[in-house]
């Protein structure tokens, strides 16, 4: 398992932001994370470089292929953190395609967004790419900028969707259907109260992926909101413990390992998938996305392929 996408979510917390560490020291001012990984059925492996600086992008570098049979370096892909953007969003897709409640296809839903940068954008075209009628469906969106949430407003609206702010981040708990959150925060954003908007959640169908915490101390879901989920998915059930939006519920034990479901596991369970009786079920459900080395393997190599098959 790997995780750090790097910052390609909201800054929230710019204080506590891995990227904005020390700048004020001319020294130290980038970070860089070095993964691997590889798939037995695949023709290589994948060395991904992420890196970012102040006050550069936050988002850089490059994915390497290397032939699993000869060790020799065949493609590099200077893909400037595209990628994994790209990977990230088509998680969430997947995870809402199964979880989604299921007015997201009649555009009756409401979609939250929490957080205004690249990432939140992505997310929400990914779901207009797997699920056509949500084009149709209202979406809210939360930032902790004003600005940020405007121009976000602005370039959404020209791509199709309706979209409009709410200016407390509790709302989407009280009127969305499918949530995504997308910022890099280190404090709950989404909070379980015994009265108000949260309470109002669990009164019908609602989904959330949790895209943000992608490293250890990010948080986004108040611990006790996830410990009232009836249903938890993560992309990898190891590395949950150790970094993403179940790592303080599990810590304070109001949840267990043994109640998280791997995204995998989720796509050979049909009967677990949202409304597989054909009828509408009332569950609270999340998906936690950290990130795993499989998903950059997997769109490292479908770019590689399709180049190759352009010579």
């Amino acid at each position: 398992p790997e995780s750090e996408r790097n910052n390609d979510i909201d800054d929230i917390d710019n204080d506590d932001d891995d990227n904005n560490r020390n700048t004020n020291n001319s020294n130290y001012s980038a970070q860089t994370c070095v993964k691997s990984g590889y798939l037995t059925s695949s023709s290589h492996y994948v060395i991904k470089v992420a890196s970012g600086g102040h006050p550069f992008p936050a988002n850089s570098g490059c994915m390497q292929l290397y032939s699993q049979r000869t060790g020799k370096l065949e493609t590099i892909l200077l893909d400037e953190g595209l990628l994994t953007e790209l990977r990230t969003a088509a998680v969430g897709a997947v995870a809402a395609q199964m979880l989604a409640p299921s007015n997201i296809e009649s555009g009756a839903c409401r979609i939250g967004i929490l957080g205004t940068g690249v990432q939140s954008r992505f997310q929400l075209r990914y779901l207009g790419h797997v699920m056509t009628e949500c084009h149709r469906s209202s979406v809210m969106v939360w930032g902790r900028s004003k600005e940020n949430v405007q121009q976000f407003i602005i370039d959404m609206e020209k791509e199709g969707w309706n979209v409009q702010a709410v200016d407390d981040a509790q709302e989407l708990l009280d009127q969305c259907d499918l949530i995504v959150t997308a910022t890099s925060s280190r404090t709950p954003l989404l909070k379980l109260n015994t009265t108000g908007a949260s309470e109002k959640a669990f009164h019908r169908p609602l989904h959330i992926n949790a895209i943000g915490s992608d490293s250890t101390g990010k948080m986004e879901l108040d611990p006790n909101l996830i410990a009232a989920a009836d249903l938890l998915v993560a992309d990898s059930r190891v590395q949950t413990k150790e970094r993403g939006e179940y790592e303080e519920a599990l810590a304070r034990g109001l949840v267990s390992l043994d109640d998280v479901l791997e995204l995998g596991e989720l796509a050979n369970r049909t009967e677990l998938h949202r409304n597989s009786n054909g009828r509408e079920d009332g569950r609270f459900t999340i998906f936690d996305s950290s990130g795993v080395a499989v998903q950059d393997c997997v769109i490292a190599t479908m770019v590689n392929e399709s180049l190759l098959s352009k010579e």
